[in-house]
């Protein structure tokens, strides 16, 4: 009972916090009211994990092999991103027959991608986002089903916790309103593979600094990859 109350506040948060502070920002996650946002999310994380009796071991929080852990999951979360930004810069317009240009990077100059990623994208989602996930839920799971509902359960939330951004994403895209449905779709498809593959590292290694690393690098490639497709 008690996880599924982490569950279902989980996705409540994901999906009214878009709609209630997105306006504050041009890029996702990019302002202080996110920051603010995260860390409130890390402190009712680590509440709820406390509640469900969940040691640091258990979080994912280890101290050996931190620069392995990093490296691990760096490259992991890079190579997925690599790919994401050749299918979408090479064999998506083929296959639309136009560009995939995501609309609030055409007004970003390199100045305001800079600190998003340095500094609003692990603050505002990355490092709060696998807390909840891949530390609290997964770990709260991880000991009451097993590996494989656990990693499949926590990967399911993570996709129910994108669902207003994954739906405003794609409406900010140049994609046709023909595709916008399957495109939301596969947006969804797109965040469960996420989620299991940052649920791999994290249950694989053991560390949380692994899942953060891929986490981190992914959205920063993705971001950097849409970004000088528009230049």
């Amino acid at each position: 009972m008690k996880i599924c109350l982490f569950v279902i506040l989980l996705v409540l948060w994901g999906n009214l916090l878009h709609p209630l502070i997105g306006s504050t920002a041009v890029l996702p996650g990019g302002s202080w009211h996110f920051v603010l946002a995260g860390a409130a999310l890390v402190a009712v994380s680590l509440v709820a994990a406390r509640v469900l009796g969940l040691e640091a071991a258990a979080l994912g929080l280890r101290r050996t092999g931190v620069f392995r852990m990093v490296l691990i999951g760096a490259f992991g979360g890079g190579s997925v991103a690599a790919a994401a930004v050749a299918i979408t810069r090479y064999v998506a317009p083929t296959v639309i027959g136009q560009p995939v240009v995501y609309e609030p990077l055409s007004r970003s100059a390199a100045g305001d991608l800079t600190p998003h990623i340095a500094f609003f994208l692990p603050l505002g989602a990355v490092i709060p986002e696998e807390i909840a996930f891949r530390g609290t839920l997964l770990g709260g799971l991880l000991a009451r089903y097993g590996v494989r509902a656990a990693v499949t359960g926590s990967a399911i939330v993570f996709a129910l916790w994108h669902g207003t951004v994954a739906f405003f994403t794609v409406m900010n895209t140049t994609m046709p309103v023909v595709l916008i449905v399957p495109a939301i779709a596969g947006a969804f498809v797109v965040l469960f593979v996420g989620g299991v593959i940052m649920a791999g590292l994290r249950v694989a290694t053991g560390s949380l600094l692994a899942s953060v690393a891929a986490h981190w690098v992914f959205n920063a490639v993705i971001l950097i990859g849409l970004w000088t497709d528009r230049v």
